[in-house]
């Protein structure tokens, strides 16, 4: 059973919580919001924008357009290959355990970026379903998340959630 508060309520059936949450974010593929934060390239809107920072904090704190004082010492090249670089280490690490799906990313950042689109055209399944897990194991997309073991071999009735 997995149980997320935001009234979703999901029975899967699996041999482990992590074979559970495989199972759910599997289903989640073709979830319309998630999908937009992911595939959306726009500045504030989606998985991108949480990339632009640096060890000195988000470039993009107080106005979408504005960039940080910090940053408006370089020109306009400069800055676009420190905030590409610096996206780049951000998407490294976001999937530093699986290094094929930030390759992924940027490589779709790239391609948006010179066709001159604001989203993504194609991610593999096995890119959206790793990504998934790691937004909702983050807590970025669930507020409250939970995957919980149901038992009822000794009886027909459990209480999964209580407030």
């Amino acid at each position: 059973m997995i149980y997320a508060l935001d009234y979703t309520i999901s029975v899967v059936k699996a041999d482990s919580k992590a074979a559970a949450l495989d199972i759910f974010s599997m289903n989640l593929i073709d979830d319309e919001n998630l999908n937009y934060f992911i595939k959306d390239f726009a500045l504030g809107d989606g998985l991108l924008s949480s990339f632009y920072y640096d060890n000195q904090g988000y470039f993009f704190d107080k106005y979408p357009n504005e960039i940080p004082e910090r940053l408006q010492q370089l020109n306009e090249q400069e800055k676009e290959y420190y905030i590409d670089e610096c996206i780049k280490k951000n998407a490294q690490e976001f999937w530093a355990d699986e290094p094929q799906f930030a390759s992924e990313f940027l490589q779709e950042v790239e391609k948006a970026k010179q066709a001159d689109r604001s989203e993504a055209e194609h991610f593999s399944n096995d890119f959206l379903v790793s990504t998934i897990k790691k937004l909702i194991q983050q807590g970025d997309w669930y507020e409250a998340f939970d995957i919980v073991k149901i038992d009822l071999t000794d009886k027909n009735y459990q209480v999964i959630y209580k407030d």
